[in-house]
């Protein structure tokens, strides 16, 4: 079913709003950034934007999910339907952390935005916790396809070695984001997460 082009419409506006407050969430705070600031910023009205986000725990819903899509779509571009599962959880790892170095002014500042504010609200521990439990359940899938491809044999219970990878992970994220400009060592990257992913895995990277 073709959509009305009024549904277009607004999932155009929706799109620019979500986009507005990313940015201005990222220079200015979350907390800073009004709804005033972010329809002065894309020529709309306060009300307009209220329409589509009628408070601010919705808007910063919508700008937790739409980072975490973006996320999701940079990392899957590096997997190659050859990879085994080793290198696909390897490149899970690098791809994160280089989203993170990549979009560090914008999208990962509104990552650590919410890892502050996870302490700080109901509503933002809960974006947080479902996050970080979606991070750990993809790389639980990596880990139980490198068991049954007999690449890994895992030292610990799958389910606890994803969540100590994922906690590493997202510190590794963090950092990265809150980085100077040209600080990153791609292959000293690279040869840490394989030699970190070797310790818990068993798995020899060619």
């Amino acid at each position: 079913m073709n959509e009305r082009p009024e549904t277009r419409k607004g999932g155009n506006t929706r799109q620019k709003i979500v986009l507005a407050a990313i940015k201005l969430a990222a220079k200015h705070g979350f907390a800073e950034a009004s709804f005033q600031m972010i329809a002065d910023e894309i020529g709309l009205s306060q009300s307009a934007v209220m329409y589509h986000f009628p408070d601010k725990n919705a808007l910063f819903a919508e700008l937790v999910r739409t980072i975490v899509r973006h996320n999701h779509e940079v990392v899957s571009e590096l997997i190659e339907i050859t990879d085994g599962a080793g290198a696909r959880l390897l490149k899970h790892c690098l791809g994160n952390v280089t989203w993170a170095l990549r979009y560090r002014k914008q999208d990962a500042q509104v990552l650590i935005l919410l890892y502050y504010l996870a302490g700080r609200g109901e509503n933002f521990s809960k974006l947080f916790t479902r996050m970080i439990a979606g991070g750990r359940e993809r790389i639980l899938e990596h880990l139980l396809a490198g068991t049954r491809e007999g690449l890994f044999r895992l030292k610990a219970d799958p389910a606890v070695t994803a969540e100590l990878i994922q906690d590493n992970l997202f510190g590794a994220m963090l950092y990265a984001a809150s980085a100077p400009e040209g600080s990153a060592d791609k292959a000293g990257l690279e040869k840490k997460w394989k030699s970190f992913l070797a310790a818990l895995t068993g798995w020899k990277a060619d």
